[in-house]
């Protein structure tokens, strides 16, 4: 982009500062999340868009377990200062990549969050598409979208998305069953 920051350049610019700067915002977001849908423990995570690591703080620090945990951003920046929180933990594995092409199995997810990064997705049906491909069959997705922006929501594109609360985002959830 000339003039002006793609979305991968502009949060390798933000990377060194963003804990800082939205740790308690991100986790105002995650304990409505995790409020709402009363979780305690995880299975096989897919965190896209995972940023600097904030929601594997949060569970860590909410001691909610996890077996598997893979961070996915497109910035390196991003995903380098995950790396560098959480490299000691085996559970968990870092791949530079995005949500409208993400390099998994099919249905291999049991649970899958799309925290605030719904509004940097350029091809939002394609990203819809790619998590239904990734999530096992009755796994979870979590989509949030900022409320202040006016944007094509999940449940538009598909109706098995339903918002289930407003805060700071508006929070999706797709579970159960795929057909």
């Amino acid at each position: 982009m000339t003039g002006s920051l793609s979305v991968d350049e502009l949060y390798n610019v933000t990377s060194r500062s963003y804990d800082m700067l939205y740790r308690d915002e991100q986790y105002q977001k995650y304990s409505m999340i995790f409020g709402v849908l009363g979780l305690s423990s995880l299975d096989m995570v897919a965190d896209i868009g995972c940023g600097t690591g904030l929601l594997i703080d949060y569970l860590q620090e909410k001691n909610v377990r996890y077996n598997k945990y893979v961070c996915m951003d497109i910035s390196e920046g991003m995903i380098g200062r995950a790396r560098d929180k959480h490299h000691d933990d085996p559970r968990i594995v870092f791949i530079l990549a995005d949500a409208e092409q993400m390099p998994f199995r099919d249905a291999i997810f049991t649970e899958i969050f799309m925290i605030t990064v719904w509004n940097n997705i350029n091809n939002k049906e394609k990203a819809v598409k790619e998590t239904f491909r990734i999530i096992a069959e009755k796994g979870l997705a979590v989509i949030t979208i900022l409320k202040k922006v006016k944007d094509t929501t999940p449940d538009q594109i598909d109706k098995k998305f339903k918002a289930v609360a407003k805060h700071i985002d508006i929070i999706y959830i797709y579970r159960g069953a795929r057909s």
